[in-house]
C-alpha cells in the first residue's frame, strides 16, 4: 500500500511538472507581448530583430538602441524587470523592425489566426517569421513579407 501511494504521488508530481512545462511553451497573448515590448522600449530598444517567450516567464529580446548599440536582454514576464543584459557597439541595420513595424507584423499574424505568440524573428534578407499557437493551441509558423507585412505562408503542426 505504501509503495503504491508513493508511486502514485511520484506519477502525479511528474504529470503536473510535464503539464506546467507544456503550458510554459504556449507563448503569450498579444497584450502580454505588447506589454513586454513597451518594457523593451523603456529599456532603450528602438529596433528589433528577434524576441520570444522562454519557459513562460522570460521575455528574450534582441535588437538595437537609438545610438546603434546591439542589445540582448532577458526580462521577467511578470514585471518587465531586467534579468540579463548585454550591450555592444553597433549600427542599426535597415532590415531590422521598428516598434511600429513589429506591431504591423503582429497585427498580420493575428489576422492569420495566431493568438498566442511564441517568437518573432526577422533575418538579414528581411523575411519575418512568427511562431505561436491558434485558439485551439495548434502550433502555427507564419512567414511574412517585410515590405507589406502580408502573410506569405502559414504552416500548421498537427
Amino acid at each position: 500500500m505504501k509503495k503504491t501511494l508513493t508511486l502514485g504521488l511520484a506519477t502525479l508530481t511528474l504529470t503536473g511538472a510535464m503539464a506546467t512545462t507544456a503550458l510554459a511553451d504556449d507563448g503569450a497573448t498579444r497584450a502580454d507581448i505588447d506589454r513586454m515590448l513597451k518594457s523593451a522600449q523603456d529599456y532603450g530598444f528602438t529596433h528589433f530583430d528577434e524576441f520570444g517567450v522562454d519557459d513562460g516567464d522570460q521575455f528574450e529580446v534582441e535588437g538595437w538602441g537609438e545610438d546603434g548599440s546591439r542589445l540582448d536582454v532577458d526580462m521577467s514576464m511578470s514585471d518587465g524587470s531586467v534579468l540579463r543584459e548585454q550591450k555592444n557597439q553597433g549600427e542599426v541595420p535597415d532590415w531590422s523592425l521598428s516598434s511600429d513595424e513589429v506591431s504591423k507584423a503582429l497585427d498580420g499574424a493575428q489576422k492569420a489566426g495566431l493568438e498566442h505568440i511564441g517568437s518573432l524573428d526577422v533575418d538579414r534578407m528581411g523575411q519575418i517569421e512568427i511562431e505561436g499557437y491558434d485558439a485551439k493551441f495548434q502550433e502555427l509558423e507564419l512567414r511574412m513579407n517585410r515590405e507589406t507585412f502580408e502573410v506569405m505562408d502559414v504552416q500548421q503542426d498537427d
